[in-house]
């Protein structure tokens, strides 16, 4: 900071001496008029701008939305004005705005009304039943019980139907459906199943597995991918239509979460157009429309590749894309989840029975289906982030962005590898020379039950080798933070005990101990630059934000601690005071 104020200062006196008639070697000019009032001044701070890598301000002035001056108090105090608000930073941290590349914000939204059985998936198996049985005497009688989140560890319990006995037995007259961490799959109770006329002759559905006990083929319960859609389209709660202004309300209270986080952008990786419970794209013009969107909005529109109809869902962008909303993105399920065994791997799952000695997992879809739908998209300018857990999906999403690559150019749009922690070490340099990105997300890049999980069915050996974000670095990669996050507030979603797992690769909770893989852990400040300008590089809106930058919109968080000068284990207990958004404070922390 002194070197930075140093710099400053001399730039400043030899301005001054040359307007006062120093020797120079252009002609005088006349006096240089002084400049226009901002709206906004922060001062007395440490700003950290990113962008250039490593330098600071000490105070930054704003005029219409955008950063206009960055220097010293000095400097910045001639942009003073009797009606410029002023904020004395009290030498409190500024970095930009934080920008969340994976998050599902209606999903999150709405489920703040639906999910009535809360419970932590570090809990074991007999925690789960315990809490059911709590919210069995507590949710009216014959009502659904729908709960999150159990533990991806417990598979193995799960499997054994006499784990269904135990559920049926907690959960009385109600039928029951609780998700696990990933999101992905379910386990629900006997009458659930036979709501939805599930049977032991129920075939699986495509792209879905309806769970059966390894050793005697009966129900237990479990419902992996798609196969959740058979028990979801009879719970009430799940398929009751929403008008588009009362998602917009849920969207709402979703967005002043986040700003509360500090963040000022994001892409809500899973939307449609219309006809559709959640996630309509109507519902975030219908907040934009009202000026409350406020953040920096991507959708990544949902293809199905069976019926992709992409003309038609891509016809609506002229009505949907404004200043801070935008369709030109697209979201591409390749495959599952690891602990499922749904994950495409090059190297085969450790044998069990349910799948053999040489399994290694399955994808959504063929790899020439795959690069036709992204070179399709390529060609119209949308941005393709692709659902790829296993390094065999990962290789496959590359083929597909190579074959869009060579079929329409290089100049297209990044395309994202979304959860791309597994990922072979001779495809890490194609994806910085295919122009692709990492959406890193969920935050599990450190100790949990998803790696626990994880060791269950690909080994221990294997599991602890994910998420290599310094060689990423190294390798010139594009790294984007996210979240994944699907819930208020969400387990393996926070945004803060991302960032602090990235730095120490430990769980910040201390819910788990050791350490995944110490050797990856990256510095705050590369971090950080994940999580600002990365982002915002990916979703294409760097010119604009991701950075302090004069001319860019001033998009910007206070914090009440340095991250650069606290203990790496504590960045996740870091508070947001207040969050800009366009040079407007849209949160402001409330004071004790």
């Amino acid at each position: 900071m002194k070197n930075v104020r140093h710099s400053i200062r001399r730039l400043t006196l030899a301005m001054a001496a040359t307007a006062l008639g120093a020797p120079s070697l252009v002609a005088a000019k006349a006096p240089v008029p002084a400049p226009q009032a901002a709206d906004l001044v922060l001062r007395n701070g440490a700003i950290y701008l990113v962008e250039p890598e490593r330098k600071w301000a000490q105070a930054l002035a704003v005029k219409d939305g955008r950063i206009i001056a960055l220097g010293t108090d000095r400097d910045i105090a001639r942009f003073t004005g009797a009606k410029t608000h002023v904020v004395d930073l009290q030498q409190r941290m500024v970095m930009p705005g934080l920008i969340d590349g994976h998050v599902h914000l209606s999903t999150a939204a709405a489920e703040l009304q639906i999910y009535n059985c809360v419970f932590s998936a570090y809990g074991d198996f007999d925690a789960v039943i315990a809490s059911v049985r709590a919210c069995a005497a507590k949710v009216p009688a014959g009502e659904w019980i729908l709960g999150q989140s159990w533990g991806s560890g417990l598979y193995g319990r799960l499997a054994d139907a006499k784990s269904l006995a135990l559920l049926d037995q907690a959960s009385g007259d109600h039928p029951v459906m609780l998700r696990n961490d990933s999101i992905h799959d379910r386990w629900v109770n006997s009458r659930a199943l036979a709501i939805a006329g599930i049977s032991a002759t129920t075939p699986d559905p495509e792209n879905g597995k309806i769970g059966r006990d390894p050793g005697t083929g009966a129900l237990n319960g479990l419902l992996l991918e798609s196969a959740t859609s058979l028990v979801e389209r009879h719970v009430p709660a799940l398929v009751t239509k929403t008008d588009v202004e009362q998602e917009a309300d849920a969207l709402q209270v979703g967005v002043r979460y986040l700003n509360s986080r500090g963040v000022t952008g994001f892409d809500d990786a899973g939307v449609v157009f219309g006809n559709s419970h959640f996630s309509d794209a109507r519902a975030y013009k219908a907040l934009d429309q009202r000026g409350t969107l406020t953040a920096h909005a991507a959708l990544s529109m949902l293809i199905d590749p069976d019926k992709p109809d992409i003309d038609e869902i891509y016809s609506h962008r002229a009505e949907i894309n404004s200043a801070t909303l935008s369709m030109n993105f697209a979201k591409i399920f390749v495959d599952g989840v690891m602990v499922s065994h749904t994950a495409e791997f090059l190297e085969p799952y450790l044998p069990d029975a349910a799948h053999g000695a040489d399994f290694r997992g399955t994808t959504k879809m063929s790899a020439e289906r795959l690069a036709q739908l992204v070179t399709a998209l390529d060609a119209r300018g949308i941005s393709v982030k692709m659902h790829v857990a296993g390094d065999g999906s990962v290789r496959m999403a590359l083929d597909a962005i190579a074959a869009a690559r060579k079929a329409n150019g290089a100049g297209g749009p990044i395309h994202t590898l979304a959860h791309a922690g597994y990922i072979a070490g001779s495809d890490i340099d194609r994806v910085r020379q295919l122009h692709a990105a990492i959406d890193a997300s969920p935050t599990v890049w450190y100790p949990g039950p998803i790696l626990t999980g994880t060791e269950a069915v690909i080994g221990k050996e294997r599991a602890d080798h994910y998420w290599p974000f310094r060689t990423f670095v190294a390798h010139g990669v594009l790294v984007a933070g996210g979240t994944d996050w699907k819930t208020l507030p969400g387990e393996f979603s926070d945004l803060w005990d991302g960032m602090q797992g990235m730095v120490t690769r430990r769980n910040p909770t201390g819910a788990a101990p050791g350490a995944l893989w110490p050797e990856q852990a990256v510095d705050v400040g590369t971090m950080i630059r994940f999580y600002t300008l990365n982002s915002a590089k990916a979703l294409g809106i760097d010119q604009r934000t991701g950075s302090i930058s004069v001319g860019k919109l001033a998009d910007f968080v206070v914090l009440d601690k340095n991250l650069f000068k606290i203990p790496a284990d504590t960045i996740a207990k870091t508070n947001v005071d207040m969050t800009f958004f366009g040079g407007k404070l849209v949160y402001e922390r409330a004071k004790n």
